[in-house]
């Protein structure tokens, strides 16, 4: 049984407005990109980095890893139209044994942990799936036509964040199982898993830390979390 990890890093980050996809902008000493690659090598957990990327963006990729990287083999595969092609798609660039564990980041989440993947890793070795959750702090309404249609019970709501991590056979049987039912457009893998009848394990994780950088604001604050680390 190996660990892997898909690293999706095919958006273009065209809500922040630059030219440059988010995963490539300069955090602090390196590009965002860089700052899960290298906790993914240095956690010693995983076996095989797998990015999923925009191909117009491939050579600007290898610069980074041959910069940052140059001993580590780094798999580069193109990333899809959707979130979920994209995952399809790295789920396909390496020879997967059906029990190994493959942990599903967002490249524009630069904070994971060695932690973090930790527990994934063991969580998925005993359940198959889990997913990195955690508590909303706001009250959360339902609003149709501007309309608020129901009001929700906040100690249930959890927020997701990534990585998600899964035995290879059941994400990828998720996947056959979600283009079976012409759905194609799914914001993130567990929920294909549940859909395909999975039972999903949640992991509590870090609300401040483990921000995703979506827009400028999301950059500006990224750079205070390492300021303040």
């Amino acid at each position: 049984m190996k660990h892997h990890a898909i690293i999706v890093a095919g958006g273009l980050g065209q809500r922040m407005g630059s030219a440059v996809p988010k995963q490539f902008l300069q955090l602090d000493n390196k590009p965002v990109i860089a700052w899960p690659v290298e906790t993914c090598i240095t956690s010693q957990l995983i076996d095989s980095i797998i990015i999923v990327n925009h191909p117009d963006h491939k050579q600007q990729l290898e610069e980074i890893i041959s910069q940052y990287f140059p001993t580590t083999n780094i798999i580069i595969t193109n990333g899809g139209q959707t979130r979920q092609e994209s995952c399809f798609n790295g789920l396909h660039a390496y020879d997967f044994a059906s029990d190994d564990i493959v942990l599903i980041h967002d490249a524009a989440r630069p904070f994971i942990t060695v932690d973090m993947i930790k527990q994934c890793i063991d969580v998925a070795k005993q359940y198959g799936a889990c997913g990195i959750y955690v508590p909303v702090k706001e009250t959360v309404a339902q609003i149709h036509d501007s309309i608020v249609a129901a009001v929700l019970p906040r100690q249930t709501l959890y927020a997701a964040q990534t990585p998600q991590c899964f035995r290879y056979s059941i994400i990828i049987d998720a996947h056959k199982k979600a283009q079976t039912n012409n759905l194609y457009n799914a914001t993130d893998d567990v929920s294909l898993v549940i859909n395909a009848g999975y039972t999903v394990k949640a992991i509590i994780g870090d609300f401040y830390q483990n921000i995703k950088i979506t827009t400028n604001e999301d950059m500006e604050l990224a750079k205070l979390i390492i300021k303040i680390s």
